[in-house]
């Protein structure tokens, strides 16, 4: 069941549903946590954790390019749902972009585009 059916909303920006490696980090006080988003959009994303994160929970995300030798894009996010997925043994966990300035905001739909452009050209 998709996440817009479980919660009942419907999503203001349309997603790239496409597996990226990302990083995320609860607070400055620990490593980094590598793992999978797959689902991308300029409002927001999921992704896969190994551990349940708490509802509302302030994180730092990373989105990186793999080959494009502009910086990573970095964006704070909320914590919106997590759910434990028996199939994959880790939690889906949705996230919110918070507080995007306007050049992040262009870094993100640079980095959609780009999503979807390589998916488009089966790349991805």
């Amino acid at each position: 069941m998709d996440e817009h059916a479980l919660y009942g909303r419907h999503r203001e920006y349309q997603r790239v549903g496409d597996t990226l490696l990302v990083s995320y980090s609860i607070s400055g006080e620990f490593a980094p946590e590598f793992t999978e988003a797959y689902d991308v959009a300029l409002g927001g994303m999921a992704m896969i954790t190994n551990a349940e994160l708490v509802k509302d929970a302030p994180l730092t995300v990373q989105l990186e390019l793999r080959g494009d030798t502009r910086p990573m894009i970095q964006v704070k996010g909320m914590v919106r749902w997590s759910q434990f997925d028996p199939m994959l043994q880790r939690y889906r966990t949705g996230v919110s972009f918070v507080d995007v300035d306007d050049q992040t905001r262009a870094d993100l739909t640079r980095y959609i585009d780009t999503l979807r452009l390589l998916r488009d050209m089966g790349v991805l």
